[in-house]
């Protein structure tokens, strides 16, 4: 479980620690106030390849294909957007303090190595020379990483060692799984025969679905759920996106325990009578795996709903309520029982 977060000159953070985290914690607060960059900040501090970078760009609808060339501008582009106001000559650092192997840090900063480059496809007497950034994480209990991005003829390379994702998932109202991630993790609780609870929660959500299974779709594999009234199986996809979101993030759970699951605008794609019971079933399925949650909505509703499952596990539960100061943002943490006097008081938390 992550206990503390750290961040300097990360997207809209010049400087924030925030402390107190619990197993599920929810993230209220206006636009651009810095909920979505704060679940990135987690993201990319699990990874321990630059990529991950570019995941971010896709999260934030700023495309997922880059153009690049070979030369400086287009290799510090590639980078900038997650520098506080686009500052590469600051250093970001990401520290993630909490129990057990789950601390771990990232740094991102200019090296004074410098990478001798040519356009690609040709060669040029003296190619210029491109200073790198290097990426920096470390992980209690393993080896430091660092890996440094070069342009070179035949593209973008990374330099350096690769370390195992500290199992992370970032759900948002822009992206979702692949329909393979889904069925590849469907498929592997299925052969080690912890499916039964996945299936009980989907029904139990969703009375509708009998069972859920695997097809081929298209020439890939994709999950198929039997529902009632007919005899033809239908993508869980083409059922619902509610159903298809909540089917996600249960795979998720039950397939890499103690692990971190990040949902942007959670109730996106839920009915909002729904929500009660999606909280419950979400916090069953991180309490048994021991999953810490992250989410953040918009949403009153969304917050009124969770009460019941608040009411009766306080101590699992923090609020973080995310706010501006000038051009920096900042966080407030209540805890649980804070949490729950104010949604029953039926106080404006958003």
């Amino acid at each position: 479980m992550i206990e503390s977060v750290k961040i300097q000159n990360f997207r809209c953070f010049s400087e924030l620690e925030v402390s107190g985290l619990k197993p599920i914690n929810i993230i209220v607060g206006e636009n651009a106030s810095g909920k979505s960059a704060f679940l990135e900040s987690i993201f990319i501090s699990s990874g321990a390849v630059p990529q991950v970078a570019f995941q971010l760009r896709a999260f934030r609808q700023l495309g997922n294909q880059i153009e690049l060339q070979a030369n400086i501008a287009s290799y510090w582009s590639l980078w900038e957007d997650i520098f506080y106001q686009f500052d590469l000559e600051k250093t970001i650092s990401i520290e993630i303090d909490g129990a057990l192997n789950s601390s771990r840090s990232l740094r991102v900063r200019r090296t004074t190595e410098t990478s001798q480059t040519v356009p690609f496809g040709t060669q040029v007497i003296p190619p210029p020379a491109t200073p790198l950034l290097s990426f920096e994480w470390t992980r209690k209990g393993a080896d430091t990483v660092i890996v440094v991005p070069r342009i070179k003829g035949t593209g973008l390379v990374f330099d350096g060692h690769s370390l195992d994702f500290f199992p992370t998932f970032f759900f948002g109202p822009h992206i979702s799984d692949l329909p393979n991630e889904n069925a590849d993790r469907l498929s592997s609780l299925s052969k080690n025969g912890k499916l039964e609870p996945v299936v009980a929660a989907m029904k139990g959500e969703f009375p509708f679905i009998k069972n859920l299974l695997i097809e081929i779709y298209s020439g890939g594999p994709m999950v198929y759920a039997e529902v009632d009234g007919t005899s033809r199986k239908f993508p869980v996809a083409l059922i619902s996106d509610g159903v298809n979101k909540l089917l996600s993030i249960l795979l998720a759970i039950a397939n890499f325990p103690n692990g971190t699951v990040l949902i942007d605008q959670i109730e996106d794609g839920f009915y909002f009578k729904k929500m009660p019971s999606i909280w419950k079933v979400i916090r069953s399925f991180a309490k048994d795996n021991n999953t810490q949650i992250f989410a953040t909505t918009h949403s009153q509703e969304c917050l009124t709903a969770l009460l019941p499952t608040l009411e009766a596990n306080q101590e699992d539960f923090a609020l973080l309520h995310a706010s501006r100061a000038g051009d920096s943002a900042r966080f407030t943490v209540a805890n649980g029982r804070r949490f729950l006097s104010a949604l029953s008081q039926e106080f404006e938390l958003r």
